[in-house]
């Protein structure tokens, strides 16, 4: 009998241990990027964690924490409403590529511009008719120098009433 509780005191353990070693495949970075030359590559993320550290010889393989081949866009869905509407950009700071996303409380027509710190006009517009739930999008920001900018919503209803939101971000390269 003694052995038996000896064996299921020991196992627990062994077997929290073996479930805690799994790992989902995401993380969420605040910043990244990718790039190849002379046949290296070399790929980073900012607000990881460092799960993992391998160096090797002969190729020269350095790899810590996480990668994921494509983008994840996590964070989109907590949209706060903001005078009957919500806009929230994400990551910021951002390297090549933001993502936006919208919502209103009834249909109407959106604009969307985009102008430096000091108000001036970049000449980026995008406009859509609004139905109804989140429209998340993504700007291409690579062609844009490292700075502050903000993106502005004009969202007019289909009774006409016009509210506009905004939010600054960061590009960084």
């Amino acid at each position: 009998m003694y052995k038996k509780i000896l064996l299921l005191a020991c196992s627990i353990p062994l077997a929290a241990g073996l479930w805690a070693q799994h790992l989902s495949p995401q993380v969420v970075a605040s910043s990244g990027s990718y790039g190849t030359g002379g046949g290296y590559s070399l790929s980073w993320t900012v607000g990881e964690m460092a799960a993992t550290t391998t160096l090797t010889g002969g190729s020269t393989i350095l790899t810590q924490g996480f990668q994921q081949p494509t983008d994840v866009v996590n964070g989109l869905l907590d949209l706060s409403r903001d005078g009957g509407g919500s806009l929230v950009v994400y990551p910021v700071p951002a390297t090549d590529h933001l993502w936006y996303g919208y919502e209103w409380a009834t249909r109407g027509d959106v604009a969307l511009t985009l102008h430096d710190v000091t108000g001036r006009d970049l000449g980026w517009t995008a406009q859509e008719r609004y139905e109804s739930g989140r429209a998340v999008h993504g700007l291409d920001c690579s062609q844009y120098a490292a700075g502050s900018y903000v993106l502005e919503v004009r969202y007019t209803s289909a009774s006409g009433e016009v509210r506009t939101l905004s939010r600054q971000f960061q590009v960084i390269h």
